[in-house]
């Protein structure tokens, strides 16, 4: 299993009445968005932080590590924002004049994007809470509570399933790659890697096959009963 996965079926308050986790959710991320208060952006991190690392007792390394890569994301795009390029020099805090460009920041740059990864963070984090603590099953039992189509909620179920069969395959591959020294240097690490998405992909329709002759056997009929 994903770590994410398993931490959603071993916290704390993996019982708790998923509704609730929702609504929850629902509420950090509606605040977030509406509103361009950085303090209440920063309560609103602090207290899913909170929620998820001393009340669900998620570990905090797995908790830093599912936050890595939207931070990085989010750097990359802030730092992007940051840029401003003008033929006049107007309101730059730090600029640099090349050809006639000034390429630097201004203080509301820099206002806006502090306003949006603050944003963007307490979102984000908000939205971890409900991942972390709530199993799958739990949110597909909300889902049909809430009336979601049927059809939107028997593709989810077959994205999630497919993941895992995904990334196991790939796993069982490359360790097999290694244990053939497949990524000794640049040339055989392209190599390894062609072979892996060739395989892989006839591994996946493959296992497709075999899911879709179980579900016949067990007279599947568009819905899967949760």
């Amino acid at each position: 299993m994903l770590e994410i996965d398993n931490c959603a079926y071993l916290n704390n308050i993996k019982d708790v009445n998923p509704l609730i986790k929702l609504g929850i959710t629902f509420i950090g991320v509606i605040a977030s968005m509406l509103t361009q208060n950085a303090n209440i952006h920063i309560l609103i991190m602090l207290f899913m932080t909170s929620l998820i690392l001393f009340i669900a007792r998620v570990d905090m390394k797995l908790y830093i590590k599912c936050l890595k890569i939207p931070i990085i994301f989010l750097i990359i795009g802030i730092g992007l924002n940051l840029i401003n390029i003008s033929f006049e020099n107007k309101d730059y805090i730090f600029n640099v004049n090349i050809l006639g460009l000034y390429i630097g920041t201004t203080e509301f740059a820099v206002k806006s994007s502090v306003n949006i990864l603050l944003r963007a963070m307490s979102c984000i984090i908000s939205i971890y809470f409900l991942i972390l603590t709530t199993p799958f099953n739990q949110l597909i039992i909300v889902l049909k509570k809430l009336h979601i189509p049927h059809t939107l909620i028997e593709l989810m179920i077959l994205i999630y399933r497919f993941i895992f069969i995904f990334i196991e395959e790939a796993e069982e591959i490359y360790k097999s790659q290694q244990l053939k020294f497949g990524y000794t240097n640049l040339r055989t690490s392209y190599n390894s890697m062609s072979l892996l998405i060739k395989t892989l992909f006839f591994r996946m329709m493959r296992r497709y096959e075999d899911m879709s002759i179980s579900l016949d056997i067990k007279l599947y009929d568009g819905k899967f009963h949760v």
